[in-house]
């Protein structure tokens, strides 16, 4: 465990200038000033749905690409989603706790936790095994504003904790941006507020937050897309919507039971997933 206290020169230069001060940090990790050069927080529902999902799966990928570090809390929904698909593309993360440095995690988490620290960093601002209590998230949230460029919110409610994360970003002159949501979702309702209000900058690809932070997009090679054939077909019907295997069916005028096959494959390429009887495309096509 490393201590970094505000007067220390490798202290995160984003943290010297918020409210209220932190006049102290905790890490365990890799710790490095070049984490926060490019640096997007990402924050949103902890009752995450599989269209938040969705929207992670495809805007994370070009960002880990373009070399973003991908700043969260390390709370279940949103924000252990967000860990997770950073690390899986061999990218940049940071945990910013809402407890003590030395706090046990669950069981469930426990996985995570090491990865993220043995392959990124966890940061807090309370020391030894401090339990979480509610008046310290909206603390940590702060931290994670103040630590990046901008704050990303995905699916939040209307009194979600990720609007106080807005709320910090705003307050810090920090860029806020949000994805647009279904109006019938609950976990939508914050998002789409903050983007109608005008407040939050509508996000609906990873091209307008590179573009919006003048970030430079990598040059490496996307994923090759499936052959144009009946699997590109379906690959294209299931980039708006998820459906099941009947009705990819009847929409492409093929058997079930070949349909049934195609998907398979596509699975095992990563390209489409099942969930609850529902398919979903992977891919990014955009």
């Amino acid at each position: 465990m490393r201590v970094l206290e505000a007067a220390d020169k490798n202290f995160p230069a984003g943290l010297k200038k918020i409210t209220p001060k932190v006049k102290k940090l905790y890490s365990k990790g890799n710790f490095t000033k070049n984490l926060f050069i490019k640096s997007l927080t990402v924050v949103g529902a902890r009752k995450m749905t599989q269209y938040g999902q969705r929207v992670i799966d495809n805007l994370l990928p070009p960002l880990v690409d373009s070399g973003i570090t991908i700043i969260s809390g390390f709370m279940y929904g949103v924000d252990q989603a967000a860990h997770k698909k950073a690390l899986e593309l061999g990218g940049k993360t940071i945990a910013v706790l809402g407890w003590g440095i030395d706090w046990s995690v669950g069981a469930s988490d426990i996985k995570l936790y090491r990865e993220i620290e043995e392959k990124g960093l966890i940061l807090s601002e309370f020391e030894n095994d401090l339990k979480p209590q509610l008046w310290m998230f909206p603390r940590r949230n702060r931290i994670m504003a103040g630590l990046s460029r901008a704050v990303l919110v995905i699916e939040a409610a209307q009194n979600s904790g990720s609007l106080i994360t807005a709320g910090f970003a705003l307050k810090f002159r920090k860029k806020l941006l949000a994805v647009p949501g279904p109006v019938t979702s609950a976990v939508s309702q914050g998002t789409n507020g903050l983007i109608k209000s005008g407040k939050a900058v509508m996000i609906t690809s990873a091209s307008d937050i590179l573009n919006v932070m003048n970030w430079h997009e990598s040059v490496k090679k996307k994923k090759s897309q499936p052959v144009n054939d009946s699997k590109d077909i379906i690959i294209k019907l299931l980039a708006d919507q998820s459906l099941t295997v009947d009705e990819i069916a009847l929409s492409v005028g093929q058997p079930v039971d070949k349909v049934s096959v195609k998907l398979s494959l596509l699975q095992l390429k990563g390209w489409v997933e099942e969930k609850e009887g529902k398919y979903y495309s992977k891919m990014d096509l955009t």
